[in-house]
């Protein structure tokens, strides 16, 4: 696998107002409680690639390309979108016991368990009140309510699967479908909504999402065995944590020996040798990354060249190099 290439970022300069109107919202909110109002917002401020917020703001204007301003919804729906996603993360946070998220201490770290629960639990109440301010119609409000549970599911079904060493391929696709592939494609088809109207059956915006969100999660995945990479987080914690993802579940499926070891279970350490002495492993998860980016990409084929689907391309291309820039 290549690891001399530098990924090239994602260019938001079309969409930069939107996501500083996005940012100001969620850096805006107050917390009654003040023991823990600094932190929460401080959680709220510290925000990561905006993916998922650019998402709604993208196919918004994709939806809508004869649109020159969009109507406030739009933005709204994409800090709604955030808040979920900042909330699934305070509670990762807590099943994970994770110390650091994005470089800095989490919630849980400094509250404790209770605290960070409910703080999380706190922002999924704001994110169904600003869902339910901007509903276009009561199918909205209930698609996301459905969206909601998939993602809810998919982290029950993560939990469900600890150590298990049996679980396949299929089985992982469909668990990451739902915890990070929902999330996505309901960011995406928000978008179209808010502008356009419920999407038809045939709704490339969430098979755009969900594709997208599954090579994501996949190369989130494997950036977990990239020990010499600062992803703000701490390595290796699934394994730790009895979650054995694609890596894992590939290398299982192909070398019985790695089956042994995690049911014996071997040290961490011995885990990893196994993997650097096999990189066709490292290689088979960035190809599989790739078979559901693809579809991503032809998803997105079926929407207008327009300005606004630019950087939808460019998200597609920088994960496909980062996918051949994954070593252990």
């Amino acid at each position: 696998m290549k690891s001399n290439q530098t990924k090239q970022p994602v260019d938001f300069t079309g969409i930069a107002p939107a996501l500083t109107t996005v940012k100001a919202a969620l850096a805006a909110q107050q917390l009654a409680v003040p023991q823990y109002a600094a932190d929460y917002n401080a959680a709220l401020r510290t925000t990561g690639k905006m993916w998922r917020a650019a998402l709604t703001i993208l196919f918004a204007q994709l939806a809508a390309p004869e649109t020159d301003t969009l109507p406030p919804t739009v933005t709204t729906g994409a800090t709604a979108i955030e808040m979920l996603h900042l909330a699934t993360l305070m509670h990762d946070d807590v099943l994970d016991e994770a110390p650091i998220r994005r470089h800095r201490p989490t919630l849980q770290m400094k509250h404790g368990n209770h605290a960070a629960i409910y703080l999380g639990d706190e922002l999924l109440a704001r994110y169904f009140r600003l869902v339910t301010e901007i509903a276009p119609d009561l199918a909205f409000t209930h698609y996301h309510a459905r969206v909601m549970q998939q993602i809810l599911t998919g982290e029950l079904q993560q939990a469900a699967e600890a150590y298990d060493t049996q679980a396949g391929i299929d089985t992982y696709i469909a668990t990451v479908r739902g915890k990070t592939g929902a999330l996505f494609g309901l960011a995406a088809k928000t978008g179209v909504w808010l502008t356009q109207g419920a999407p038809d059956t045939a709704d490339t915006s969430t098979a755009f999402g969900e594709n997208l969100g599954i090579t994501f999660q996949i190369l989130d995945d494997l950036n977990d065995f990239r020990l010499q990479q600062n992803s703000g987080k701490p390595k290796l914690g699934d394994l730790e944590s009895g979650i054995y993802t694609l890596p894992l579940r590939l290398g299982m499926r192909d070398y019985p020996q790695l089956q042994a070891l995690l049911v014996g279970p071997a040290p961490v350490s011995d885990i990893i040798a196994f993997l650097r002495r096999h990189p066709d492993i490292i290689t088979a998860t960035a190809r599989l990354g790739q078979v559901y980016l693809t579809k991503a990409q032809a998803a997105l084929a079926q929407w207008p060249d327009t300005p606004a689907r630019s950087p939808l391309t460019q998200m597609t291309a920088y994960l496909e190099q980062a996918l051949q820039l994954t070593n252990v």
